[in-house]
């Protein structure tokens, strides 16, 4: 491994924390359906935590894929061959996990009956590319919007190397990034034009959940990655103000609208196209805290460090292996467990079997990604 590629994997505690945070909210996202919880409030908590969840994720990756193609970008020739070889390595980080949980999904839904007529979509990412056609895995959608966008962005950033020759390279790279942000507000503009989306269920898999609308989110974390290499004393020294903002963002957002009653019927232009720009800002604004946390020493680190490692196995068995299998488990049993022991299995087996695929499959094939 070279220098780049050692100073790429060395862990950020702060981002260990956002790691675990965003896991964490996505798991209590299903806990209301494995309880059966009739509570508008433990609902509305739910989905709130589930899409801040995926956010924090979008955004962090955003922050660390961006983070690497930008130093080989202003370094390297930044040729196909080298963008080949980041993509090479993107895939051995997803795809091995994706795959294994995917067939173990193929049967899951073939046993339970599941809609799996679209089956071959999901080994092309193409089950939510434009049109939502997802029966099982339901989260895999968010891996296809990250998926398209390790594509999406080399080789636009590429092209526009080719092309924009009159700007420098760190010009010309943020040129880019904001161009696609434009461009996903533009179909999104276009969808909300075209479409017919009057209720947040549609709104949720019919433009929350598509690639062509959503790749924007990613980018700005790359957005951020930008600006911790050419102005990270700023970032730093406004670090806790950005934090103080976008909290008063997410209030303002999540809480306030809502209780303005503003909503999809009466406000069409902010629900379809500007509420995720909104989010996304909300959580680029969060990042630059925890980038700038260095390390800790907190009895907790333990912990939160072995959460941030196993969250991709565990964002991939939560619900549609561990939620759906033990939900159709309790509803086979004669009497009804207490919510605390339900709550206790849950957790229990998700990080059990999360650290057997992180432990025996997930580490040892990033060891050899690593080792050639």
């Amino acid at each position: 491994m070279n220098a780049l590629e050692k100073q790429n994997n060395t862990r950020i505690f702060g981002l260990d924390v956002i790691r675990a945070l965003a896991i964490l909210l996505v798991l209590f996202s299903h806990v209301y359906y494995l309880i059966d919880s009739i509570n508008p409030l433990v609902i509305s908590l739910s989905g709130l935590s589930g899409f801040t969840g995926v956010e924090l994720f979008f955004v962090l990756s955003g922050y660390l894929i961006g983070s690497i193609l930008l130093r080989q970008y202003i370094t390297d020739d930044f040729s196909l061959q080298s963008i080949f070889v980041f993509l090479k390595r993107r895939w051995f980080r997803t795809l091995p996990n994706y795959y294994l949980i995917l067939f173990v999904n193929l049967g899951i839904a073939f046993l339970l009956g599941y809609p799996s007529q679209y089956w071959y979509k999901y080994f092309f990412f193409f089950q939510n590319f434009k049109t939502y056609s997802i029966g099982f895995f339901s989260e895999s959608w968010s891996l296809s919007v990250e998926e398209w966008t390790y594509i999406l962005l080399p080789f636009s950033l590429f092209l526009a190397l080719k092309f924009g020759n009159k700007l420098s390279r760190k010009w010309t790279f943020l040129a880019t990034i904001l161009l696609l942000i434009v461009l996903a507000h533009i179909f999104r503009y276009f969808n909300m034009k075209n479409s017919d989306i009057s209720t947040m269920e549609i709104w949720n898999t019919n433009l929350k959940s598509i690639v062509i609308y959503r790749f924007d989110t990613i980018l700005y974390g790359v957005l951020l990655a930008w600006l911790y290499q050419f102005y990270a004393h700023f970032l730093d020294k406004y670090k806790t103000y950005f934090l103080i903002l976008a909290v008063h963002l997410f209030v303002l957002q999540f809480i306030i609208l809502n209780v303005l009653g503003v909503d999809i019927i009466s406000c069409p232009t902010y629900f379809k196209v500007f509420y995720f720009t909104l989010s996304s800002m909300i959580f680029f604004l969060v990042l630059p805290y925890f980038v700038f946390w260095k390390t800790s020493q907190s009895v907790f680190s333990t912990s939160v460090t072995f959460i941030s490692k196993t969250s991709y196995a565990v964002y991939l068995i939560h619900y549609s292996i561990v939620v759906v299998l033990f939900k159709y488990v309790l509803s086979q049993l004669y009497y009804q467990l207490p919510t605390s022991l339900v709550l206790f299995i849950y957790f229990g087996i998700t990080f059990s079997l999360s650290y057997i695929l992180y432990r025996f499959f997930e580490k040892p094939i990033m060891n050899l990604r690593d080792k050639n």
